[in-house]
This record gives structure tokens, sequence and C-alpha cells, in this order.
């Protein structure tokens, strides 16, 4: 479930058919089982099937309704300022495998949408990181620097158009824009043509790695495999520890008609605050304008609604905008020395798989991180699992060392402050719609929302994660971890977001 309030464009405006539901057949074994129907999951599934495997995808809620149905749509292996960092938390060769895998993906995807005939407007686009900001000058001409370094088609640029002042920057060509939730309803599409089975509406909640693997779900069913690809974002499973070696951030979109021409490109300045722009294709098909930003640590903050506020404010001052026609949010998770981790799920696995940690650019970097987890099954070489190894801790420079710790450090001050902070004495009688609060009620702390229609939905505080205290996301109505990210729906309790697996435990509202 999600807030109407809240729904993206590529959401609102998706070519959804029937619901891909039937239940679980019983017995049988698969050579996969993809767990998640994101960019990660449809991808693999797409080319395990094309190879002759049997394959079956289990999706919680609904393809690609997720963070893939929720990004900005951009397609490009420009990702902010990134490259000058790859370099002094990876080094320059493996900057280079990034940007390579990156590029590769992005070329994989274009090919695909043509060769098919994909309708998900794509569109070609180079990509420009650059700032507005005078003091920033000389971070973006070192990030030029390193992005033509790391072998992208690349240039430094200083006096082009773009939606807001341009000090500095860089130009990458070869990437586009697509609409993401159609783009990941094809994927489905064409991986159900090779032979994949897709369902929707199943919640996997534990997985044994055995031969065969065991995937359990919600409702009891359990499915064998030889292979399990975990495409849930996080990591729903705990082994491995990628809960604690991953941080959760919210970043805001919204789309809004403009009067004015504004350049064709994918723009990204880096100021602060920083903003994401691009064009895109409305409700009617007019030209609307996408813009991002406002990221924070999930469950960290009390003013989530402020967020588009802001956003909506900024984009009537720079880019003449008319009320938001959509609004909406996304939770990516960023790994501390900024490559993803893509390999075995632990150490020793050779039949559970796991992609993760792509800070904000899952669209490349997800659909390389599918065709690397494919070649590991068949038993080929992945030629970047040297910068993915999900087990290269021990291979962390020491800012990447320190801000890990630095993530771990809040867990716990999160974990005691919260159940010391006192909770309303009022209970329930004080909530007004769409307000959520930690209350006092029936001598317990309870999560307690009261709806438009003025129902109240009480639940447990506790994440069902670790037991950290959720707090209220008021723009999505949800309640939000702050220790792992988790996200439960307000009215339900249900999963929203892992790596938990089960709903908050509701209790008596009255």
């Amino acid at each position: 479930m999600t807030n109407p309030a809240t729904t993206s464009l590529w959401n609102a405006t998706a070519h959804r058919s029937t619901p891909r539901t039937g239940g679980l057949v019983g017995g049988g074994r698969h050579d996969a089982v993809v767990v998640g129907a994101g960019i990660v999951g449809l991808t693999a599934a797409l080319a395990l099937a094309r190879e002759g495997r049997r394959v079956l995808v289990l999706e919680a809620r609904r393809v690609g309704s997720g963070v893939t149905g929720s990004t900005t749509g951009k397609v490009t292996a420009a990702h902010g300022l990134r490259y000058s960092l790859l370099q002094r938390d990876i080094g320059r060769e493996r900057t280079r495998m990034y940007a390579d895998a990156n590029q590769r993906a992005v070329g994989w995807i274009r090919d695909l949408v043509q060769t098919e005939e994909i309708a998900c407007d794509w569109r070609d686009r180079p990509a420009f990181t650059y700032t507005s900001d005078p003091s920033q000058q000389a971070q973006l001409e070192d990030e030029a620097r390193a992005t033509i370094d790391a072998g992208l088609p690349a240039h430094e640029v200083r006096a082009v158009p773009a939606p807001t002042d341009l000090v500095a920057g860089v130009r990458v060509d070869g990437g586009g824009e697509l609409h993401g939730a159609n783009y990941c309803l094809a994927l489905a599409d064409l991986a159900e043509h090779a032979g994949a089975t897709i369902v929707e509406g199943v919640r996997v909640v534990g997985v044994r790695e055995s031969d065969p693997c065991r995937v359990s779900t919600e409702d009891g069913t359990t499915v064998e495999a030889d292979h399990v690809v975990v495409a849930t974002h996080v990591p729903i499973l705990d082994r491995g520890l990628y809960f604690a070696r991953l941080q959760a951030d919210r970043s805001y979109a919204i789309a809004a008609r403009t009067d004015r021409a504004l350049p064709l490109g994918s723009f990204y300045d880096v100021a602060s605050p920083s903003r994401s722009i691009r064009t895109a294709a409305g409700p009617e098909g007019e030209d609307v304008v996408v813009v991002g930003g406002e990221g924070h640590g999930s469950g960290k903050v009390s003013d989530t609604a402020e967020r588009y506020a802001r956003l909506e404010a900024w984009a009537r001052e720079h880019l003449g905008t008319g009320e938001a026609l959509y609004r909406w949010s996304s939770q990516d998770p960023q790994t501390s020395d900024r490559a993803p981790y893509v390999g075995p799920l632990r150490p020793g696995s050779s039949r559970l798989w796991t992609a993760t940690g792509f800070g904000k650019w899952g669209l490349s970097a997800g659909t390389a991180a599918a065709h690397a987890l494919c070649d590991r099954i068949a038993g080929r070489d992945d030629e970047h699992r040297e910068l993915w190894d999900p087990s290269r801790l021990g291979q962390l420079k020491p800012r990447g060392a320190a801000r890990l710790a630095l993530w771990n450090a809040e867990t716990p001050a999160f974990l005691i402050g919260d159940r010391l902070r006192p909770a309303s004495r009022k209970g329930t009688d004080g909530l007004a719609p769409g307000e959520g609060r930690i209350v006092r009620h029936g001598g317990r702390r309870t999560a307690a929302f009261r709806d438009d229609e003025g129902v109240v939905h009480a639940h447990s505080p506790l994440c069902t994660h670790l037991g950290c205290e959720v707090h209220f996301n008021d723009a999505e109505q949800s309640w939000d971890c702050p220790c792992h990210g988790s996200r439960f729906d307000a009215r339900d309790g249900s999963v929203l977001e892992g790596p938990a697996v089960r709903a908050l435990a509701p209790r008596d509202a009255d």
C-alpha cells in the first residue's frame, strides 16, 4: 500500500495490466528464484531465462512499484560527484571498472529499448554534473578530470545552457532518460516471454541455502531452487550484515508543468541544496519538468512534508513551474566506499546472491549488477568482481572505515534514546487527521496514526527487524526506522521497505 498523495509520475502513468497472481504451484524445482521485481531482479530474470533457465520471480507488491518506479529515470554513468571520490576511496583502477560497468549497462538498456521497441519514453540525453556555487569550482574541476580519467565519454564544461547558473561542470555523453515503471513492466513481459514466471503479492521471509535452496514465503509456501537472487534493494536476510554496512537515504521529487523552454539534458546541480532536473512526458503527453533533491537519512528528520514544499518553491523560482502534479520520494542505500555490493550474499555462498548499495544510481548500476550475477550463476568470470566484492571490508581505506563506524554508532543512540523520549499522554485523542505520533496508550508506547476519515490505526512502535523505535514520516504517512531504513505503512503496518519482512504488530486503537 502507498500513499496516493505521494505517487510518482511513473507509477501514476504506468501501462499496468492485470496483476500477476495465481499463487505458487507446489513441488518442482527451479534453476533460479529471484526475490524482488525491480531493475535488478527483472534484468537478472530476463538474462537467466534467455539462457534457458527455469526462473521464478517473487514480488511482495507490484512489478516496478518500489524504488525503480520512484527514480528520476536518468540512465547514465554520470553519478553526481562520484568519480573523484571513488578515486580517493577505491583507487584509480577500480574507479575505471565502475565507469566501464555502468557505461556498458547504459548501452545494454538503450539497445534493449530499441531492439524490443519498448514504449518507455526513451530519450537520448547528455548528463551534466555541475555547480552554480562559485566556491565549488575547484571541486567540479577535479570531478571532470576524474570522470575523463575513468574512461567515460566526458569533457569539462563551463558555458553550456543549464537550468541554473553553471560555474563549472562535466558533460558525459551516451546516456538517456526513460519512464522507470514502463521500462520495468516491459522487462517483466520480456522475461515471461523467455519462459520466466513472475508472481506478485508474494512476500519472501526467509531463505535456507542448501542443495536445493529453500525459499519461504509469508503464507507458509516453500519453493526450491538451485540458486536464489535476493534483489530486494536492501537484502532481507541478515546474513552478511548488510543492514550494518549500508546507510539508507531518502530523497524527494516533484513533476510540474512549466511554460519555459528548458535545455535538453539530464542535469544535476551539486550546489547546496543539490537539485536534479530533467524533462519528461506528462499525463497528457505534454512536457513536464522533474525536480529532485532534499535528501536525508531515512527516519532521521521530522519535516518530510516540508521537503516537497522546498522543491516546489525552488522550481517556481528557477524554472517557472506551476503547482506540482506529482510528488514522490525514494530510498537508496549507500555503501561506505560508494561502490555497490554485488556477489555472494555471504562469504562461501555459491547458491545465494545479492546486489545492493547503488547510491541513487540503480538504473545503470543495478543493470550492471544483474548481468554480473548471471555470469556468476552460469560459472562465468565476472571481470568487475574486484570492484564490488561484498567481502571487501578489510580493504576499506580510513575514510570509508570511519564513515562505516559513524553509521553504526548512530544505531545504539536511536535504540536506547528513542525509548527514553516521553510519549504523548493524550493518547490517540490528541491526533489530528493525517498525524502520527508515539503515544502512551493502554499503558504502552504505541505508534498511532489518524487517517483523513478520522480512523485511528495503532501499532507497536518497534521495528520488526531489530527493534528500534520507528519515527513518523508525515509526507509519506509511514513509520520509518532510523536505524536501518525499514519502512511501514501507517494504516495497516505492512512493510514498505526492508530489511524488515514482518509488519508492525497491530494494537487495539480503542
